[in-house]
């Protein structure tokens, strides 16, 4: 049996692919398959070419695009690995990737997840920046309950965990940040504090209406997170239903951002809520949105007057100063939410 199992879906061919299956291949840990889902191509491995003749690549095939979280999901259920890592069709792993994730799982067997950092790379595969990171154990759990500590592709993590945390298919783009804030609840989670991943960020990436959706999804998952980690029913399915409508065409950002932002406050979630008025400040920033935030951030400040540092630490800084997370160098690609 492999030692690890790298798990990577492609809805489409492009230039990308090759690349990343071979970044997959070419690692100084040899023991590995590489789970290769085409999902709903037809191509199969046909567009690697002699790359795909490696005997470590197990295709499995969807007759239609079924979405990355049933691709994950058969991937980490075909498994055979020990010990899995994600990556996207268009990401290159670096050489070393597996063999020091692995060597520290190995040392921290209390560990469920390990990251790393990654450099922000452009179609032509230059780097151009770095993406925001936290590689520490406590910074990592606290994250989850905004954004992702790490971009998605940079983790592997022991076989189990992906088991019992299956990617939800109910989310169009955001089933990993859903996934991630749950598996955040029952591992500790930590990272290798150097480049081991190569995040690829190119023009026409995300539409406007595909951020409004994912920005939807994320303030969904906030939501959920909120509740599980206040001992609460989540309730996830009764919650999609009540924003059905949204799923699919969610309003302007800073309807949204408001929108949740009162959800937050009318369930007890002060912070959040802070946060959320502070969202909505990054996305508009005229008298009316103000005036919406200051009434957001009031109210949040009478309900909890014991936190009022915190809630208003979140809300002028962001939650990485407001907790005192420590990124793993600057970040330039992505940035830390709010």
């Amino acid at each position: 049996m492999p030692k690890v199992s790298v798990l990577m879906t492609f809805h489409r061919v492009t230039p990308f692919l090759e690349p990343a299956v071979r970044s997959a291949l070419d690692q100084t840990e040899r023991d590995f398959e590489l789970m290769l889902v085409d999902n709903g191509t037809g191509a199969g491995l046909e567009p690697l070419g002699a790359t795909g003749r490696d005997p470590r690549i197990r295709l499995v095939s969807f007759p239609v695009n079924r979405g990355i979280a049933p691709g994950i999901n058969r991937a980490a259920a075909e498994a055979r690995g020990e010990f899995c890592a994600v990556l996207d069709y268009d990401d290159i792993a670096l050489p070393t990737r597996l063999e020091k994730q692995v060597a520290l799982l190995r040392a921290r067997p209390e560990l469920g997840l390990v990251s790393s950092a990654a450099d922000t790379i452009d179609e032509r595969g230059r780097v151009v920046g770095r993406e925001f990171s936290l590689a520490a154990d406590r910074d990592q759990a606290v994250y989850t309950q905004f954004a992702m500590p790490v971009v998605h592709p940079a983790y592997s993590g022991r076989r189990e965990v992906f088991l019992r945390h299956a990617y939800r298919p109910e989310y169009r783009v955001c089933a990993d940040f859903d996934a991630l804030a749950r598996m955040a609840e029952t591992v500790p989670m930590a990272g290798v504090p150097e480049v081991l991943l190569h995040y690829r960020r190119y023009a026409g990436q995300t539409s406007e209406a595909g951020r409004r959706v994912r920005e939807f999804e994320i303030c969904v998952i906030r939501l959920l997170t909120a509740r599980r980690r206040a001992g609460r029913e989540e309730q996830f399915e009764a919650l999609l239903a009540e924003y059905r409508r949204w799923r699919d065409d969610p309003p302007p950002l800073d309807e949204l951002y408001t929108a949740f932002a009162r959800r937050f406050l009318a369930e007890g979630f002060g912070v959040a809520a802070a946060y959320h008025a502070r969202r909505l400040l990054a996305v508009r920033r005229d008298p009316a949105a103000c005036g919406r935030a200051a009434a957001i951030v009031a109210a949040a400040l009478r309900a909890e007057p014991r936190r009022a540092g915190l809630l208003l630490r979140v809300f002028l800084t962001g939650p990485v100063r407001a907790f005192g997370l420590k990124p793993a160098g600057k970040s330039a690609g992505a940035r830390a939410a709010g």
